[in-house]
């Protein structure tokens, strides 16, 4: 009987997902530009808490992108 509504079978459970209720990540916003042109801000959002982590995460990807860094203009913590 229990072959027939495949209870003999065992499933493994999966682990459930813990998730935070409340999530933390850091905001830095840079001036840079392209090619000598005009500067603009880029924004980049970071997991890290620390501001430090945040704003060298934000520079690599600014010039990863080809930007030239010029200044930081704020990091920020956001609390969802």
């Amino acid at each position: 009987m229990h072959r027939a509504f495949g209870l003999d079978q065992i499933h493994e459970k999966q682990p459930a997902k813990k998730t935070n209720p409340f999530s933390i990540y850091t905001v830095a916003e840079l001036s840079v530009r392209e090619n000598g042109g005009k500067p603009f801000r880029f924004e980049h959002q970071s997991n890290s808490i620390s501001t430090l982590t945040a704003q060298l995460e934000a520079e690599k990807a600014a010039r990863d992108k080809g930007y030239e860094v010029w200044v930081v203009l704020d990091i920020r913590q956001v609390s969802t």
